[in-house]
Parts: structure tokens; C-alpha cells; sequence
């Protein structure tokens, strides 16, 4: 059932940037949760949002959407967390794909954002858009935000 978003996650990764996205074996390197790690999800620690105004505790609004250039240093440290983190961030669209299922909006050009989406929105590449999502960070330039909501950015 997770294989063919699974599949398309790892296509879209493969299509952003050959080289960054695999490793030796060819297969894109996707963090794995250990067994148990949903029963022992830890809340973050004081202080963790500080620096990072465009993260949040799951389902939380941030304190501010980030620009692309902003989101690096903000996700610096916050690479596999023991607890659910959402990052909201707005931009450009530099792709929009469907496997018939899922929509993959891409956005950002330096650490390159995927947010992974039930629904199209009518929103094609070049609508400035915002992005929020779970967290997740496959390799240093790229960040996936899964599940994830986006909206086209008003005129």
C-alpha cells in the first residue's frame, strides 16, 4: 500500500537532483523510524522553536512562514526529531507532479522543498505559493513535508 508513494517520493527526489539524492546503491536514502518510536514521541525541549519561527509542534501554526532562503539555516539541527514537527514556508513552484493519487508540489532552490498533497489546487509551476507540513529531511538538500497542505499565495 506505502509502495507506490514510496516509489513517487523517491522519483521526484531522483528528478530534483541525480547526485544528491542517491546513494551508492542508487535508492534514495530515506530516514527509518526504529520500532516503538510513536510510543515513545517526546515533545520538544525548551527553547527549540526559538530560532526556528517557521517550525511548530504538529498541527500548530508557526510563528512565521519562511522564505526559501530562510529555511536552511532554521532547519539546521532538526534533522530526524523524536516528535512531530510541521514547517511552513513559502515560494515559488518549480514542479508539479501526480502519480493519480498524490500531488508533488516542489518549491525552493537551494535546500530544495517537496511538499506531498491530496489535492492539486490548480496550482501550476511559477504560482507563488505556501506550503505547510510534517517534517522530514531525506539528505541535506532536500526537505519533505508529508503530509502537507499548500495553497496558492493570494495576488
Amino acid at each position: 500500500m506505502l509502495m507506490k508513494p514510496f516509489a513517487a517520493l523517491l522519483l521526484a527526489l531522483v528528478l530534483l537532483s541525480p547526485a544528491q539524492a542517491q546513494d551508492n546503491s542508487g535508492a534514495a536514502a530515506l530516514p527509518v523510524a526504529e520500532q516503538g518510536d510513536e510510543a515513545q514521541a517526546e515533545t520538544p525541549p525548551p527553547g527549540f522553536f526559538a530560532k526556528r519561527p517557521a517550525f511548530s509542534q504538529g498541527d500548530q501554526p508557526p510563528q512565521k512562514v519562511a522564505r526559501c532562503e530562510e529555511i536552511r539555516a532554521q532547519a539546521e539541527g532538526v534533522d530526524l526529531p523524536r516528535f512531530r514537527v510541521d514547517l511552513a514556508v513559502a515560494g515559488t513552484l518549480t514542479l508539479v507532479r501526480t502519480d493519480g493519487a498524490l500531488w508533488y508540489f516542489v518549491l525552493c532552490s537551494d535546500l530544495r522543498v517537496m511538499c506531498i498533497a491530496y489535492q492539486e489546487n490548480a496550482m501550476k509551476v511559477g504560482d507563488r505559493v505556501t506550503v505547510k507540513g510534517g517534517y522530514r529531511r531525506p539528505d541535506d538538500n532536500h526537505v519533505v513535508l508529508d503530509p502537507c497542505l499548500a495553497n496558492a499565495d493570494p495576488d
